[in-house]
């Protein structure tokens, strides 16, 4: 990272810029434990002022979802590597010539069989189940559906890319639920960093930063 790149990331993340080096490890630390536990984390992306709900997909339950979608703007997406993504038969959403999207989503998706409408808690839950199953198939999911996939590259940036991180750093594959989050205070905008980190506090949830995943 460029000094250049730390003195931005630093501006846009004053309280979590502005702590020790042992302290960033520590929240990277706990993190990482808690998805490898099947438990939800909230990451926040200074580059674009917003939060994520973050639960690895393989550990995706009716509570988590339930959770994230009363929380969070309600548009799960999952971070989908190219490997699976071709397991999957996943091309991208059509964009208009020029167009540049924050993400590349692909076609969504609900899970073929063991789900109703697909757009409740519990159904979304298992489609994003399904899609970390390695043993399923193109046909094992219905399109258009209720489940945003998010390609994943391989030099990714972004927040989808420190999710990527934290996923490694918890030595799971890349594929995790994430929704932004909405403010606490405020349900008409989405969480910035203080709010990110109250609720976080307020619900015992692990913060992490894509800060300090960049720089530690």
């Amino acid at each position: 990272m460029s000094i250049a790149e730390f003195t931005s990331l630093h501006a846009l993340c004053p309280h979590v810029a502005d702590t020790t080096r042992d302290e960033a490890a520590e929240r990277i630390a706990r993190s990482a434990a808690d998805l490898a536990a099947g438990r939800t984390v909230v990451l926040f992306d200074p580059a674009v002022g917003e939060a994520v709900l973050v639960v690895a997909a393989e550990f995706a339950t009716t509570a988590a979802l339930a959770f994230m979608i009363r929380h969070t703007s309600g548009f799960v997406k999952v971070t989908v590597p190219e490997e699976d993504r071709l397991r999957l038969q996943l091309p991208s959403m059509w964009a208009l010539p020029g167009s540049r999207a924050r993400c590349e989503l692909t076609v969504t998706v609900d899970a073929a069989e063991g789900i109703g409408t697909g757009i409740s808690a519990a159904d979304r839950a298992y489609t994003i189940r399904t899609i970390a199953d390695v043993t399923a198939g193109p046909a094992s999911l219905t399109r258009p559906g209720h489940v945003a996939p998010v390609a994943l590259g391989s030099n990714e940036i972004g927040t989808t890319g420190a999710v990527a991180r934290i996923m490694a750093r918890a030595g799971l594959r890349p594929l995790a639920a994430m929704c932004e989050l909405v403010s606490p205070v405020d349900e008409t905008a989405m969480a910035g960093e203080s709010d990110s980190i109250a609720f976080a506090r307020a619900h015992s949830l692990a913060f992490v930063s894509a800060f300090d995943l960049a720089v530690f």
